[in-house]
């Protein structure tokens, strides 16, 4: 797989700093950055109408949809808004695009994209590059690009998976974040803050999803980001023996987690550190969402997972690409989704979110903003040499879920490291091909 982001392409988005563009103004109608195709239906007699799949269902998704689509009517877009439970999206998006749907939906970067492409599920959106291409690295142009060299994603923001704590907790507990440096420093830190009465490491797993996490990065630190992209692409067999050494270490941790792993979401595992009873997560900086309390937010830190092979480092992170995708009903109405294509990608998009919740945006005009949060998740990435996007956007979704899905719940329910990979082999040999 293709790295997507390269240091020096985050290097260059990193020097444009400054206050973030999150200002009540960025709300208002003409704000800066505004969509020219969104302008032009403004003016004309009929404004554009488009559907659009959201999968932002969890807060502050709805409050971050309300605003933007606001906006967007101010441009000449009207939205119609269909929102649906984020797991429930990702686990039906098959169905969902061969049923009837939007015209306009939120997805991701890389090989998940790529499948529904080839499966000519999607509509092409080089219209709306050639007009906005200029706005983007070389890194998202590719994260992008279908197999078919055609563009179909319109990149919007990315965000890197880490160690996420609470400072005052660690600080409270003795606990120093710059000595984890090996995992044998994280579990040692775990013993210290289970002795504490803390949940050492907040797991969650509910949407079969949220582990996978785990998985890619203890697979990256133990035998390297390749092996991760050919475990992904199917060029590697589940049945080497470097699988094994990856449960292994992954096992190392279990004991430091919450029991119900199965029942937490991202959401409830992510409290459980807001609300200062566990130590850590292991989670997207998306985290972030939960931390609507300014003191708690400015609480909030983050270190990379540490080394487990002295031979990898800490060399490779997964930082997913989020983006918006037409589906095939777009094709029938065209210059209306092109439009909101062009206007989710802009600094105006960009800064309507930035308002209501800070992160790191793809278009490269976009605010960084400066809070020591943020900067600390660029400072990450400049830091790393592999960026993978998650197990389930670099392998096939219908091995991601439910097969890899199941098989990371039944390791985490104490199941067989060695049946289940096992398992695993039968099952990518029985998929059809692609």
């Amino acid at each position: 797989m293709k790295e997507i982001i390269t240091e020096n392409e985050v290097s260059r988005r990193s020097v444009l700093k400054g206050a973030a563009a999150a200002t009540a103004g960025a709300l208002t109608i003409g704000g800066v950055g505004a969509s020219t195709l969104g302008a032009t239906a403004a003016n004309a007699a009929d404004a554009f109408n488009v559907s659009f799949g959201s999968n932002n269902s969890n807060p502050p998704g709805p409050t971050e949809d309300a605003a933007w689509t606001a906006v967007a009517k101010s441009e000449g877009i009207n939205v119609a808004l269909n929102v649906v439970d984020h797991n429930t999206f990702q686990n039906q998006i098959n169905t969902y695009l061969q049923g009837t749907p939007d015209n306009v939906f939120n997805w991701f970067a890389g090989y998940r994209m790529q499948f529904f492409a080839a499966k000519g599920l999607l509509t092409p959106a080089d219209g709306v590059w050639a007009k906005m291409g200029k706005d983007f690295t070389a890194g998202f142009a590719g994260a992008s690009t279908g197999l078919d060299g055609k563009k179909y994603l319109i990149p919007t923001d990315w965000y890197p998976w880490a160690i996420h704590y609470r400072k005052s907790v660690w600080k409270a507990a003795g606990v120093n974040p710059a000595s984890i440096k090996t995992i044998a420093h994280l579990v040692a830190a775990c013993k210290v803050f289970k002795k504490k009465g803390l949940i050492p490491i907040a797991q969650a797993d509910k949407g079969g999803w949220e582990a996978m996490g785990v998985f890619d990065i203890v697979n990256m630190r133990t035998n390297g980001y390749q092996f991760h992209a050919d475990l992904t692409a199917g060029r590697a067999s589940w049945l080497d023996p470097r699988i094994q050494k990856t449960f292994a270490n992954w096992k190392l941790l279990l004991p430091y987690c919450n029991k119900n792993a199965l029942t937490e979401s991202d959401q409830t595992a992510g409290t459980l550190v807001l609300q200062k009873k566990a130590a850590m997560i292991i989670m997207g900086s998306f985290t972030s969402g939960l931390y609507t309390n300014k003191s708690d937010y400015n609480d909030l830190a983050l270190i990379p997972f540490p080394i487990i092979n002295p031979a990898h480092g800490t060399d490779s992170i997964d930082a997913p690409i989020d983006g918006v995708l037409m589906s095939n009903s777009a094709a029938s109405n065209l210059p209306a989704s092109e439009a909101l294509m062009e206007f989710i990608g802009s600094t105006q998009f960009s800064g309507i979110i930035q308002a209501i919740s800070p992160g790191l945006f793809s278009n490269k005009n976009a605010t960084v903003p400066s809070d020591p949060f943020i900067q600390s998740q660029v400072k990450l990435v400049q830091g790393t040499k592999h960026v993978a996007q998650f197990f389930d956007r670099d392998s096939r979704p219908d091995f991601a879920y439910p097969i890899f899905s199941n098989a990371v719940q039944k390791f985490l329910g104490g199941g067989n490291s060695v049946a289940i990979a096992k398992n695993l082999d039968a099952q990518w040999k029985a998929l059809p091909p692609v």
